[in-house]
């Protein structure tokens, strides 16, 4: 006589918690933005008064964008020759990255905007990208709570971004570091973010760090 077993009970797949954003004091400590979970790190840091003034005068003949793929040590030397206290921080930032991304060499950008950039909120196709912002409006990126994925890529950012009160924007000087989609396991969970509006007559620094190979 065949008996009846009980089926086997179906427990709920666990979802993946939110992806959040994390603030650490240090360069190395960016690194954070590798662990599970996690899809920007901030480290807010106060802008000496002698870089600012390098970074206005390299605002004030914008537009312009010079892009460099190199070693870290030489990296803030060719983007900008004329303002060595920049070029020093760049070369730092680049060794930060290169070791949480684990490349020799990193490509970087660095540009004057007078326009709006990426004015549509977005997630990156790309695994880390740091940005930092050392004159102007920077960066304005939404918590995982204020966005709806599923209005992404329709050219409307109301769609994403409902509630615009719920979005932030990186301070100059303030370096965060980016998790897109294509970093392995984060697919659809990028960092959703978009460039601050921009003006002749509002331009903006920006410096942007990604992995070698890429543009």
């Amino acid at each position: 006589m065949q008996t009846l077993q009980e089926a086997p009970s179906l427990a709920p797949a666990r979802q993946a918690p939110p992806p959040r954003a994390v603030r650490v004091t240090t360069a190395a400590g960016l690194a954070v933005v590798r662990g599970q979970g996690v899809n920007l790190a901030l480290w807010h840091r106060p802008a000496p008064s002698a870089a600012r003034r390098e970074a206005a005068r390299l605002l004030a003949r914008a537009p312009f964008c010079v892009t460099v793929e190199g070693r870290p040590g030489t990296l803030g030397a060719a983007l900008s020759p004329e303002a060595p206290l920049l070029a020093a921080d760049i070369a730092r930032l680049a060794a930060a990255f290169a070791a949480m991304t684990g490349t020799i060499t990193v490509h970087g950008r660095l540009e004057a905007l007078t326009d709006e950039g990426c004015r549509l909120f977005h997630a990156d196709a790309v695994g880390l990208r740091l940005l930092c912002t050392y004159a102007g409006a920077g960066t304005e990126w939404v918590p995982e709570h204020g966005i709806v994925r599923g209005g992404l890529r329709r050219g409307d950012n109301a769609a994403v971004v409902p509630d615009r009160r719920l979005a932030r924007r990186l301070a100059p000087f303030t370096v965060g570091v980016f998790k897109g989609d294509a970093f392995p396991g984060n697919a659809g969970r990028g960092l959703v973010h978009r460039s601050s509006p921009g003006s002749v007559r509002a331009p903006r620094l920006l410096l942007c760090l990604d992995e070698p190979g890429r543009f």
